[in-house]
């Protein structure tokens, strides 16, 4: 996020978890502001003292889109392998609502054997990433890395891949 906000684009961000926004501004040495959000109850914005990054402290559900626009740009970098499956498709929809024209969305998933780690971070194939976006999007996989580490052991798995797709406008 700080690599775009460099290069002089705005970056908005959504993240559930307070303490990770926080971890984000400390991590990359940028000092912040916090406003409550009055529409929705416990939610707050993050905002960076350069006044390009806002992170939204709230469910992407309840993510205030008036006076946002339409994004150019989305990645996501592990909400769909958060959202619990029955959720995904509620989730695809709200996230190409926000996608302008000629858009790129990133998409980090994960692939490992379901029968033996029921998740989260959930197994996401690619078959259920046509049937989310394939109406809208074009799908394509850029790569496909060996992500196993030797905690992911105590899942039940021995093999984790950590897949990268991009999805443009058809």
């Amino acid at each position: 996020m700080k690599w775009f906000a460099n290069r002089g684009h705005s970056v908005i961000g959504v993240e559930i978890s307070e303490l990770g926004i926080r971890e984000f501004f400390t991590e990359q040495n940028l000092s912040y502001t916090e406003e409550p959000i009055p529409e929705i109850p416990g939610a707050k914005v993050f905002k960076s003292s350069s006044g390009n990054i806002s992170l939204y402290c709230c469910s992407i559900f309840d993510f205030p889109r008036t006076n946002i626009g339409k994004f150019d740009m989305i990645w996501d970098r592990g909400a769909l392998v958060a959202i619990n499956p029955g959720d995904r498709k509620r989730y695809a929809d709200t996230m190409l609502s926000l996608l302008g024209k000629k858009f790129q969305y990133l998409l980090c998933v994960f692939s490992y054997d379901p029968t033996k780690h029921p998740g989260p971070p959930f197994y996401v194939p690619h078959a259920e990433i046509e049937r989310l976006f394939g109406k809208i999007c074009n799908i394509h996989c850029l790569e496909k890395v060996d992500a196993f580490e030797e905690r992911h052991k105590s899942w039940g798995i021995d093999y984790l891949f950590e897949k990268l797709y991009l999805l443009t406008e058809k």
